[in-house]
């Protein structure tokens, strides 16, 4: 028994640490690492061997199109032709390099030297591990762009279980991590940008009232219970015998003496009752009904949460980002910014067409780098859409809530 209680503690700490916001980012990065290796090591062998196929139906069919093109020259006169024959030998030659460019592009082979793989004078793998990294993040961010996608059987059961298990993870995560960055968010727009003018102003029902107590017993006869409590300059005695009082008329007067002596009374058959006095505070103190100076730190941290932030600073985050990834890329690949500005939109708002990629270009020696640093580009850029998207969403109730008070929709009493 000693035993399984350390057991049990260690496990619930291990559990509550993986699902804390550290947690669950550790997770997802830890999770796209190993998608990194795992499909690097399914896909990398599978792209040496499909090049090697890719070439060995190529070289046929080159070879056929050079004979076809030799055997054209030679029928119809090689250079010494007349007008009539060549255009027939324009004819033959188109005909036989539009079949040339068609099986190419059925085939997929782009020239590579298959025997220099791993080398330093040969082709880049695409499934490195950067590559599969790259590729782990689109797939559990649902990105998808399809530049590179498994071929092998394995690859492919592997992919659909690493996508049902990363998705749900990357979206638990992009969910805690957006609510933590926008109360950081939300904090530093309150304490700098709007410089404190943003602090909503104590309704009055949460301020301090004070109360004097009387200085007479002059009140009427409805105030005179909460005269002898207010009143501290009777004090009531210590000990106080009181018994049940039987049901009169309202013309019998209430005589104490009278009561206790009476032999039905409760005080004769089940003994005396005491009363222990109540703590009255010193004349001319004031009586606090309502004191929140404990929790002007509470009402400090409820003031921030109630703030929100325009649609127009989300909207310049969202494209401030969207503009240093298009500066970014538009230097390392030299896209134009039009067309790296629309890599950037694209990939936050998870289409992801793959038409536009970097570090596809495998003759760049950074190639490598420049996958790395879009797959980190990916999951900072979706944890801070998450976080906007958290922003913009509270904006929008509290104008809908706004517009609703105004039209009567919405009571004012009921929202405060």
């Amino acid at each position: 028994m000693g035993t399984q209680q350390p057991k049990d503690s260690c496990c619930k700490m291990i559990m509550k640490f993986l699902f804390s916001h550290i947690g669950l980012c550790a997770m997802v990065i830890l999770y796209c690492v190993a998608g990194g290796f795992i499909f690097e090591h399914l896909e990398k062998n599978n792209e040496e061997q499909i090049c090697y196929e890719s070439r060995s139906e190529y070289q046929p069919m080159e070879n056929k199109t050079i004979e076809s093109t030799l055997k054209i020259f030679y029928d119809l006169g090689g250079a010494i032709t007349t007008k009539s024959s060549r255009e027939l030998m324009e004819i033959q030659l188109r005909s036989v390099l539009e079949t040339f460019r068609n099986n190419t592009l059925a085939i997929g082979y782009d020239g590579r030297s298959c025997d220099l793989y791993g080398k330093p004078a040969g082709p880049n793998y695409e499934w490195s591990w950067a590559g599969g990294l790259m590729f782990s993040v689109t797939v559990i961010s649902t990105i998808g762009y399809g530049h590179i996608a498994p071929k092998t059987v394995w690859g492919r059961l592997v992919c659909i279980a690493y996508a049902v298990l990363g998705i749900p993870l990357m979206l638990l995560c992009l969910a805690n991590i957006g609510d933590v960055l926008a109360d950081i968010f939300r904090f530093i727009y309150a304490r700098i940008c709007c410089c404190g003018c943003c602090r909503k102003k104590k309704k009055d029902k949460d301020k301090v009232v004070a109360m004097k107590p009387s200085e007479s017993n002059s009140a009427g006869p409805w105030e005179s219970d909460k005269s002898m409590i207010l009143n501290t300059n009777q004090i009531p005695p210590t000990a106080t015998e009181f018994s049940r009082l039987p049901t009169r008329s309202p013309t019998d007067s209430f005589d104490n003496n009278d009561t206790q002596k009476r032999p039905g009374s409760a005080a004769s058959r089940n003994g005396k009752v005491k009363i222990v006095p109540l703590e009255v505070s010193k004349k001319n103190d004031p009586i606090v009904l309502d004191d929140d100076s404990d929790s002007d730190d509470d009402d400090d941290l409820l003031d921030e949460q109630k703030i929100t932030v325009p649609l127009t600073i989300t909207m310049i985050v969202i494209g401030g980002y969207i503009f240093g990834g298009a500066i970014l890329f538009g230097l390392w690949e030299g896209w134009d910014w039009l067309q790296s500005a629309y890599f950037c939109f694209i990939t936050l708002s998870t289409i992801g067409f793959g038409d536009v990629v970097p570090g596809t270009d495998f003759e760049n020696p950074q190639a490598q780098a420049q996958l790395m640093i879009g797959a980190v580009y990916v999951l900072f850029g979706m944890a801070i859409l998450s976080m906007c998207f958290s922003l913009m969403q509270d904006e929008i109730l509290a104008k809908a809530r706004w517009i609703g008070q105004k039209l009567g929709i919405i009571d004012k009493e009921s929202e405060e």
